[in-house]
């Protein structure tokens, strides 16, 4: 397990309100044991390697965060209210957390009952739940950024994209988009052709911690690349863009993320 020792934590600002109190969830991402960097793209500069020794980079990076749950050992339960809507800022509780951004690495929770926390439960990626076919902003528009692929396959839940020397493709390109909502079969005689590739993700914390009136603790998240795309072949698996073809990732994903540490 790393130790990440680099943070510039504020623990002890008081929330707002008496009986309920705040936490800062924060997520970084690594490649095994280096920090993940964003590089421009067309760059052959390959920082990173996988368990094949197979070289490549990043150049766009990020997921999606949702329905997010605390619980504590004396029963204790916070979970954050969700909302999608077509203005940027009534959106509630649907997160991104983009490489190179640093504004999306910390989630932010407040109104958390008063008490001691020792557990996080999220969903990784956009759940059909809630989201509706008329208009939604903010990280949920579909019409920006390139993260909806339509009404069908839903959002892309993990994008990687990067450069690698065993990509045949023009510029060494790779891109895996995970993603998909729908469980839908094409028929009896052909595969499977929609899936819902949504992740839940369960991670005890290191300590248990409490949030009260003058405590705000904030847990670190790591999530190591490696964890999904260490045993990938970069030479064929360098093109995924649909569910079908990104379901073999997917179990890979709840497994990439723990709590490295807690401060209270």
């Amino acid at each position: 397990m790393l130790s990440i020792a680099t943070f510039s934590c504020q623990e002890n600002e008081n929330p707002t309100l008496e009986d309920s109190g705040e936490m800062i969830v924060k997520f970084d991402n690594y490649v095994g044991n280096q920090t993940m960097v964003i590089d421009e793209v067309g760059s052959t500069n390959y920082r990173y390697s996988n368990n094949s020794g197979q070289k490549f980079n990043l150049t766009r990076f990020g997921y999606y965060i949702s329905h997010i749950k605390l619980e504590g050992p004396n029963g204790e339960v916070f979970i954050d209210e969700m909302n999608a809507a077509a203005d940027a800022n009534q959106i509630k509780g649907y997160y991104q957390v983009v490489q190179g951004n640093s504004e999306t690495y910390n989630i932010h929770l407040k109104g958390i009952p008063h008490g001691q926390y020792n557990k996080i439960t999220f969903n990784l990626g956009v759940k059909e739940d809630g989201i509706q076919e008329g208009a939604v902003g903010g990280i949920l528009d579909r019409a920006a950024g390139g993260w909806f692929w339509n009404w069908n396959s839903g959002f892309i839940n993990y994008i990687i994209e990067g450069h690698s020397d065993a990509s045949l493709r023009d510029e060494n390109r790779v891109q895996i988009h995970i993603g998909g909502w729908k469980n839908i079969p094409s028929g009896d005689e052909t595969p499977q052709r929609f899936f819902d590739n949504n992740v839940a993700v369960s991670l005890p914390f290191d300590a248990t911690v409490t949030v009260s009136n003058t405590l705000r603790p904030s847990p670190h998240i790591m999530m190591d690349l490696l964890k999904v795309i260490g045993d990938t072949d970069l030479s064929t698996e360098n093109n995924i863009h649909s569910p079908a073809a990104g379901k073999a990732f997917a179990p890979k994903l709840a497994d990439a993320f723990i709590v490295d540490h807690t401060h209270q």
